[in-house]
């Protein structure tokens, strides 16, 4: 794979992280960095001292990088992260509380996930930032909201919405699949992966006979992601029956 200019940018600051904390002896850590820049650290780094990805809980999609001299075992409440859990008179949904965010001109990499609890939103951010947050957001589309940082061990994260969508592909390849989770026609679903709209397990893909397998994860530009959550075997007529999980 040819790296890209800005994979390039970000792998030499993994290299300064981890020079910091194996010459300075202490800990180290990036900003938030999103799923295909995680995939990218996971595939290209191999670490010579221990490290962690850490977002605020255990599902988090966007994650700090941290590492740790010999020392130290990675400990997620030494990332500098802050966990604002946003409440309101009604339950807001997450693209509303995070057009609210962005509309404060923050930079996209001190921000990490957006989570739902049962009743408030839980927002993530770098700890150099959360005064800026709570004195600035106090409105989230028409409702007033407040602010209150909350310790990671009294969150109570909901698992991410899904709905499935099931049906039958000619074959696993990638473009098959592109083409049941869209609605598309083959010849969209190949258009969409001409423009590099496509991304498996977080890395653009522009081959639609990639064959794809169970627990694979797909994204496509504005439409969303899925995951490949069963394959259930062939039909009388040769097709295979497949069941992807939509994250709404």
């Amino acid at each position: 794979m040819i790296l890209q200019t800005d994979e390039k940018l970000l792998l030499a600051r993994f290299n300064d992280l981890e020079q910091g904390t194996e010459f300075g002896g202490y800990p180290h850590f990036s900003r938030f960095l999103d799923p295909a820049e995680c995939a990218l650290f996971k595939e290209r780094v191999h670490p010579r001292v221990p490290y962690l990805l850490w977002g605020g809980y255990e599902d988090a999609e966007r994650k700090m990088l941290g590492f740790f001299p010999d020392y130290m075992e990675p400990d997620p409440s030494l990332f500098p992260i802050a966990s604002l859990r946003l409440t309101a008179p009604e339950k807001l949904e997450h693209r509303t509380v995070l057009g609210s965010l962005m509309g404060l001109g923050i930079e996209r990499n001190l921000l990490g996930d957006v989570a739902m609890e049962e009743k408030n939103s839980v927002i993530f951010t770098c700890d150099s930032i959360k005064d800026y947050v709570c004195l600035n957001l106090i409105r989230a589309g028409r409702l007033p909201v407040t602010l209150t940082e909350v310790p990671f061990d009294e969150l109570a994260i909901l698992p991410r919405a899904w709905e499935p969508v099931c049906g039958t592909v000619a074959s696993l390849r990638l473009d098959c699949v592109v083409g049941l989770l869209t609605g598309a026609s083959r010849s969209s679903a190949d258009e969409m992966l001409r423009r590099e709209l496509v991304s498996v397990n977080h890395t653009v893909c522009t081959k639609g006979s990639v064959i794809l397998s169970q627990g694979d994860v797909l994204s496509i530009r504005k439409f969303g992601r899925a995951e490949l959550a069963e394959i259930l075997g062939e039909t009388k007529k040769g097709r295979t029956r497949i069941v992807l999980k939509k994250y709404i």
